[in-house]
């Protein structure tokens, strides 16, 4: 039996994560007790959801950028409140989004310092806003990963790194 041991590289899609304080990752099932007539109690799965919820220590605009890239206003771009951006990183602004935005979605993996390091997936997952805390020391931003995987596909997966690939 192997323990999987940490430091632990996180992915979503094509960018690397940095500077993580803390990950805290659920996975629900959600079933329903059923009595038969016989006297047995029979657990029935529903619906599966998996979610992550990070805590980023690096706040900055091109962290904040590429993980809730639906936030993002690009230099000389308009802001909803109506100023333009006058920076080269661009700005984040939070606003609900319009009805013709389209989530944009990666898997999440979250990948063990063994080699080859086990990798645990959250399978096509979305991000949004999940919270700030600022202190006398420094802001942290939490970022939630919202797994929507297709009906046939599963919510979660543990595997070697580099041990699969995509079937064409």
């Amino acid at each position: 039996m192997a323990i999987i041991r940490g430091p632990f590289t996180l992915n979503w899609g094509d960018n690397t994560i940095n500077d993580v304080e803390e990950i805290d990752a659920e996975h629900e099932i959600d079933s329903e007790d059923f009595q038969t007539l016989g006297g047995r109690t029979v657990e029935i799965d529903g619906n599966f959801k998996a979610t992550a919820i990070i805590t980023l220590l690096a706040s900055d605009i091109p962290t904040l950028a590429a993980l809730l890239p639906q936030h993002f206003v690009a230099n000389g771009e308009v802001l909803s409140t109506g100023e333009t951006v006058n920076n080269a990183d661009g700005a984040i602004d939070v606003a609900p989004l319009a009805c013709d935005t389209n989530d944009i979605y990666n898997n999440l993996d979250i990948t063990s310092c063994a080699n080859p390091g086990q990798v645990t997936r959250l399978v096509n997952a979305r991000t949004k806003l999940e919270g700030i805390e600022i202190d006398n020391k420094l802001e942290k931003i939490m970022v939630k990963f919202i797994g929507e995987a297709a009906a046939d596909e599963a919510t979660m997966q543990f595997f070697a790194a580099g041990t699969i690939s995509v079937v064409s």
